[in-house]
């Protein structure tokens, strides 16, 4: 919940649902309502939302939308969603096909199923640049980059980088995102220069948005380039960076941090 801190959402959500009457709330807002709900364990709250976008959908699409949702939210077969994807596909409705195309792609990037993986990111992403949806593109070069790593092909997955970093503009979040994978890529590739002026960067703008997740994996990159140029003070500057931003949000330490500490230190 990057966007709003929990106590807010809480409050949106109250907002929209005192009461227990949904009211005007049409099916779009209910489904992400519906996903904001979920993630602070408001299942009640949830089902509610859920039976409300089922009641006001006003069309096929967002019919297909709620379904979707329903069989997200379950442990849908692979086949039911292809079913439902080429359905909305051929009604037209693309971005909810590219949508759950998309979702059937990470699946099988889960089961590192790589090549099922690229054929659904690529049809997905055929299906948002037919539509020109460029929130939706921005989230298939995504996945179209982790597929390129999965295949250790870094040259395709730094382009897919690049080309989401066009895309997102001016949303911090995925520009933070996106930067912190372009500097794993490099440093990967042994380009470390512009893999450690990437992840100071990722550092400074994951700090200017108080983003602890992003902080986090800035420290521990940077101390991995640390460790690789043969800086082990540097590493051990970063990863007590980290391990007080975690003590000062009342995060305990994970394990892997106290013992690649524990190990500078001997």
């Amino acid at each position: 919940m990057t966007d709003m801190s929990e106590h807010a959402a809480s409050e949106v959500l109250d907002l929209f649902s005192k009461g227990g009457d949904l009211g005007a709330i049409n099916t779009s807002l209910a489904l992400h309502l519906y996903e904001l709900a979920g993630q602070l364990g408001r299942h009640e709250l949830q089902e509610q939302l859920m039976e409300h976008a089922q009641e006001v959908a006003q069309d096929d699409e967002e019919r297909g939308w709620v379904e979707f949702e329903i069989h997200r939210q379950g442990n849908p077969d692979k086949e039911s969603l292809i079913g439902l994807a080429l359905a909305a596909e051929k009604s037209e409705h693309n971005k909810l096909a590219a949508a759950i195309m998309h979702h059937i792609g990470l699946m099988a990037l889960a089961s590192s199923d790589i090549e099922e993986a690229g054929v659904f990111a690529d049809r997905s992403m055929r299906l948002r640049e037919l539509a020109n949806d460029r929130n939706g593109m921005a989230y298939g070069h995504a996945l179209l980059s982790h597929v390129a790593k999965a295949k250790e092909d870094w040259d395709a997955a730094e382009m897919h980088c690049h080309k989401r970093m066009e895309l997102v503009g001016k949303d911090d979040q995925a520009r933070l995102e996106t930067m912190q994978d372009i500097a794993h890529i490099k440093a990967t590739n042994g380009e470390l220069e512009q893999a450690l002026a990437m992840m100071q960067e990722s550092l400074e703008l994951a700090e200017q948005l108080g983003d602890l997740d992003g902080v986090i994996v800035a420290r521990w990159g940077l101390a991995d380039l640390a460790e690789i140029s043969n800086q082990p003070d540097e590493a051990m500057i970063q990863l007590s960076g980290a391990m007080t931003s975690l003590m000062e949000a009342g995060i305990p330490a994970p394990d892997v941090l106290k013992q690649r500490i524990q190990k500078l230190t001997t």
